[in-house]
């Protein structure tokens, strides 16, 4: 009879949360647990640590309590896993589980398995494209493992342990039943603290972690989601969201401007619901720096950039090449990034000049956009080569835009990306002078000026996302929960009318 044998990497030194593997979830360490609940329905499990003396403290650990761990190479975790099943038959089957996905449990497995035994692969795993992170499962058999081993060199096949067996066997991609949709609201993987906060508190009041099953915890996390709300929905055929964050409104002095940790948890919400980018520029006061205070590395690898670049100077010497990079390179620095995913020229009248093309020579792949104010100065640059994206300053009434809807179309409609920002004119519209938008917004069911303002931008046909700054989490969600309300055409026209 063929074996079944579950092995788990893990080790302390991880970059983002170190240490996260003999941290307490359900009363024992973190990596027990993963290995417990993996070895319910009685697979047998291996824990697949380095050899490093920091990961004496898992192997140790691991042994008190009877579950078996082998020691390898750090970086050689393909080799590890050879280690770890070199007594079981070429036939007999491996499944790969990190130490990092507490969710993941015995039940998961022996569905995958299910699934390739009935379609007759060699290889599967759960489709992270269609499944959420901290589900991840693969299986193989110990034959192909071993020819991977013999095989691949490669440093990134060696780390990661299944490229080569994708590459030459082919996959089985599988998504478990009942499994959410919803990739970035039930993400349940745990790679920084707030991911270990969020996490381990689906375990709290339950008797049995270790028997409870993956979907009952996955399911969990709706109570997660009914708090922050629904997650923002992308931006359709673009690679952002229908919400940005603006760092603005962190850089702004006096009593509104939020702490680290007020920004801390904008971020963290941001990345709950789905937000994908910040955008921000120097222009902007400090912060793109309190951006970067208040980010775990996790939040920052999971919030891309948008970064606007200005001060390029006055006269023959302006946008020049020099001009250009150190621009960037202050930017990034100021977010402590290595690099941005686009970068926006704040003002288009440097887009006419040389800026331009020393832009476009030093960003790399990232998007290149430029922010107008007026239709003029949109109707300029449309034609920039390389242009991807358009950032355009236009807030509810405002007299500047009220012909130009015909033409923000035709851009959108050309493949232009365009962003609303400054929707709420730096928020002077919160303020509602004459309380015009109240009454506005209450016949139109809009909890306010802010919202109406936000459900406006967000419903029009041109707009693909709005970037809007908050000063503390609460504002962060309302504004979420307006941009996933947009105001449809009807009550766009009847807005129009009301603002005359």
């Amino acid at each position: 009879m063929r074996r079944t044998r579950v092995v788990i990497q893990s080790r302390l030194n991880s970059s983002r949360l170190p240490g996260k593997a003999m941290m307490t979830v359900a009363g024992m360490p973190l990596i027990e647990l993963v290995a417990r609940r993996a070895s319910r329905s009685g697979h047998e499990v291996v824990v697949a640590t380095s050899e490093e003396p920091y990961d004496e403290r898992i192997a140790h650990h691991l042994e008190t309590v009877g579950i078996r761990a082998v020691r390898g190479p750090l970086d050689d975790v393909l080799g590890r896993f050879v280690m770890a099943t070199s007594d079981l038959d070429d036939d007999d089957r491996v499944v790969r589980l990190t130490g990092d996905n507490p969710i993941a449990d015995a039940a998961l497995v022996d569905e995958l398995l299910a699934a390739m035994d009935e379609s007759g692969h060699v290889y599967g795993r759960v489709d992270i494209d269609q499944a959420p992170e901290g589900i991840g499962c693969e299986g193989f058999t110990a034959r192909a493992l071993r020819e991977a081993a013999a095989t691949t060199a490669e440093p990134y096949d060696r780390e990661h342990v299944t490229p080569w067996l994708r590459r030459a066997l082919g996959e089985l991609l599988f998504v478990p039943e009942g499994c959410p949709s919803d990739l970035r609201g039930f993400r349940a993987t745990i790679d920084c603290l707030d991911d270990f906060d969020r996490v381990t508190r689906l375990f709290d009041g339950v008797d049995d972690p270790i028997g409870v099953g993956w979907l009952e915890l996955m399911l969990r996390l709706q109570e997660r989601l009914d708090v922050v709300g629904p997650v923002v929905p992308l931006a359709p055929g673009r690679p952002f969201s229908r919400l940005l964050v603006a760092t603005a409104a962190f850089g702004r002095g006096g009593e509104d401007r939020p702490e680290a940790t007020q920004a801390r948890a904008i971020l963290a919400d941001a990345v709950t619901r789905g937000v994908t980018h910040i955008e921000g520029g120097l222009s902007d006061g400090d912060g793109l720096a309190l951006a970067r205070a208040a980010s775990e590395p996790a939040l920052t690898q999971r919030l891309g950039l948008l970064a606007r670049i200005g001060g390029l100077g006055d006269g023959p010497a302006a946008g020049g090449r020099e001009s250009v990079e150190l621009a960037m390179q202050r930017a990034l620095f100021a977010t402590g990034r290595r690099r941005a995913d686009a970068w926006v020229l704040e003002s288009a009248s440097h887009a006419a000049g040389e800026a331009w093309q020393w832009l476009r020579e030093l960003a790399g792949d990232a998007l290149l956009g430029v922010r107008v104010s007026t239709p003029d100065e949109l109707a300029a640059v449309r034609g920039l080569p390389g242009l991807a994206l358009v950032e355009v300053a236009r807030h509810l009434g405002d007299p500047a835009w009220d012909d130009a809807e015909d033409l923000l179309t035709e851009v959108h409609d050309a493949g232009l990306s365009v962003l609303a920002v400054r929707v709420l004119d730096g928020g002077a519209l919160a303020a509602d002078p004459g309380g015009r938008l109240g009454a506005a917004a209450a016949e139109l069911g809009r909890a306010g000026a802010v919202d109406l303002a936000i459900g406006e931008a967000s419903g029009a046909p041109w707009c693909d996302a709005v970037v809007v700054g908050c000063d503390d989490a609460e504002q962060f969600r309302a504004d979420a929960d307006a941009v996933s309300r947009p105001l449809d055409a009807p009550a766009r026209a009847r807005l129009r009318e009301l603002l005359g």
